[in-house]
C-alpha cells in the first residue's frame, strides 16, 4: 500500500447515514521446508519458534477470541488457513465460524476468497490466472461451505482479464485502491466495472487517508474513540451528509497490523467496532451487506495493470521500478528467465500429461481437491484419466500426479 495518512479534522457530529467497514487481508506465505513439510526454526521470531506462531499469538488468536472477525470484512489466504487448521485448529475454527455467524445474522457472508498462491495475476498467463482463481474459490468453498462472492487480489494487482475470469466464476466484487481508477471517483460508494460479453463486477475503493493512517501512523490508532470522532467524519462527503445519502468508509489494510505489526491494535479494532464508531453514529458494516443494501449504480474505468503498493502499474514485480530502493533492473531478467522456464514446463506438461489425461488443463484446475484429500484418487482418475483403470498402473498414476503437482 502506498503511504498516505490523515490529519486530525474535527467536524460536526451530524454525519448522516454513514457506514464503516474494516477489511483485513490476512496472509502468510508457505514457510514449510518442501522436503520435510515442517517450518524450520526462525531465530528472528524468538521467543516463538517461527513467525507463524508469533503472528498467531499476537494477531490471529486475540482477534479471534475478541470476536473481531464476525464484524469486519476479511480474507484468509489458503496457505495460512491450511497451516492454522493443522497447528491451531481452535483459532482456525473461530475465524471460519465468523463468516457463518455473519450469514446467520445478515443473510450474506463477510469472508472473501483469495487467489490461491498470492500471485500477481496481471503477470500470469491466462491459464495460470484461471487456475489461481479457481483454486482460491475451491479452497474457500471447502472451508466455508458456500461459494465466495468476493475475492481479494494480491497487492490489489488487477487487469481486466483477471476481473473477467473472476466474474465468469461467480465473483461479484473486489477491493482496489482509489488511484487504480482511471477517472475521478467518490470512494464512499461502490462502482461497476464492465467487462466482456456483458459481464461486470463491483469494485469497492478503500479510503486512502484512513487506510494509510491506520497502516503507517502510530498516532492514528492510539485511541479508538478519538479516531471515530475526529478522523472518520472528515472523510464523509458533505453533500451526502446533508441529504442523508448513504456512504461507506472502507479501511483496507493487512490484517496482521492489528496486533502483530502494531501491538495492541487488536484492542483498538475491538473498541472501534463495538463502541467507538457506533457511539458516534457510524454503523459497522461489511462489503457484501453494503452491496446488498446499496448496489453500485455508477461505472468506472480502471488503470490496468495497477496495484495498491505502486503507482507504476506492476513493474515492481516485473521489470523493476523506481519505487524500489536501489537498483531493481535485475528483476526483468529474472522474470524473463522464469517465464521461459514456465513455457517449457507447460509444453512438457501438455505432452506427457496428455498421454494419461483427457484434458490436462481441466485436470490441473481440479487437482486441488485430490492434492488436499478432498477427492479420492478413484473419482479423480475416473473423471479426468484417459485410461479407465489408471490406478492399476501405479507408476503411471504417480508420474501424472507429479506432473500436476509441478
Amino acid at each position: 500500500m502506498i503511504k498516505e495518512t490523515i490529519e486530525d479534522s474535527p467536524v460536526s457530529p451530524q454525519i448522516g447515514r454513514a457506514y464503516l467497514c474494516l477489511h483485513g487481508h490476512f496472509y502468510q506465505p508457505p514457510r514449510e521446508d518442501p522436503f520435510t513439510g515442517i517450518i524450520p526454526i526462525e531465530p528472528e521470531a524468538t521467543p516463538y519458534v517461527n513467525f507463524n506462531e508469533k503472528i498467531t499469538a499476537e494477531c490471529y488468536l486475540p482477534n479471534a477470541e475478541a470476536g473481531n472477525f464476525a464484524s469486519i470484512s476479511y480474507d484468509l489466504g489458503p496457505t495460512l488457513a491450511s497451516w492454522l487448521e493443522g497447528a491451531h485448529p481452535h483459532v482456525y475454527q473461530q475465524i471460519i465460524a465468523a463468516d457463518y455467524q455473519h450469514r446467520m445474522r445478515y443473510g450474506v457472508g463477510n469472508a472473501l476468497a483469495q487467489a490461491y498462491n498470492h500471485t500477481i495475476l496481471p503477470l500470469a498467463n491466462s491459464r495460470d490466472k484461471n487456475t489461481q482463481i479457481l483454486w482460491g474459490l475451491q479452497d474457500f468453498r471447502h472451508r466455508y461451505g458456500h461459494d465466495a462472492h468476493g475475492m481479494w487480489l494480491a497487492e490489489t494487482a488487477v487487469d481486466l482479464e483477471s476481473l473477467d475470469l473472476m466474474a465468469q466464476h461467480g465473483v461479484l466484487y473486489t477491493v482496489l485502491a482509489p488511484w487504480q481508477a482511471a477517472m475521478p471517483i467518490d470512494p464512499t460508494e461502490p462502482y461497476l466495472v464492465h467487462l466482456f460479453n456483458g459481464r461486470s463486477i463491483t469494485v469497492f475503493f478503500y479510503n486512502a487517508p484512513l487506510s494509510g493512517g491506520v497502516s503507517f501512523d502510530w498516532n492514528t490508532t492510539s485511541n479508538a474513540d478519538l479516531f471515530a470522532t475526529s478522523y472518520l467524519p472528515g472523510q464523509l462527503v458533505k453533500s451526502k451528509r446533508d441529504t442523508g445519502e448513504a456512504q461507506l468508509l472502507l479501511i483496507a489494510t493487512d490484517g496482521e497490523l492489528y496486533g502483530h505489526h502494531k501491538p495492541w491494535r487488536d484492542k483498538f479494532m475491538t473498541h472501534l467496532i463495538q463502541s467507538g464508531a457506533p457511539a458516534y453514529g457510524f454503523e459497522v458494516c461489511t462489503l457484501e451487506r453494503y452491496m446488498q443494501m446499496y448496489p453500485a449504480t455508477k461505472e468506472v474505468a480502471l488503470h490496468v495493470p495497477s496495484a495498491w503498493s505502486c503507482g507504476h502499474g506492476v513493474a515492481r514485480w516485473d521489470t523493476g521500478c523506481e519505487c524500489t530502493e536501489g537498483d531493481s533492473s535485475w528483476k526483468g531478467k529474472l522474470r524473463s528467465a522464469l517465464n521461459h522456464l514456465a513455457e517449457c514446463g507447460d509444453q512438457l506438461f501438455e505432452q506427457y500429461a496428455g498421454e494419461t489425461l483427457s484434458d490436462p488443463w481441466a485436470a490441473r484446475n481440479a487437482y486441488l481437491a485430490l492434492r488436499n484429500g478432498w477427492a479420492t484418487p478413484e473419482s479423480f482418475w475416473a473423471q479426468y484419466g484417459k485410461a479407465q483403470h489408471l490406478l492399476e498402473h501405479p507408476q503411471l498414476a504417480e508420474r501424472t500426479r507429479l506432473l500436476l503437482e509441478a
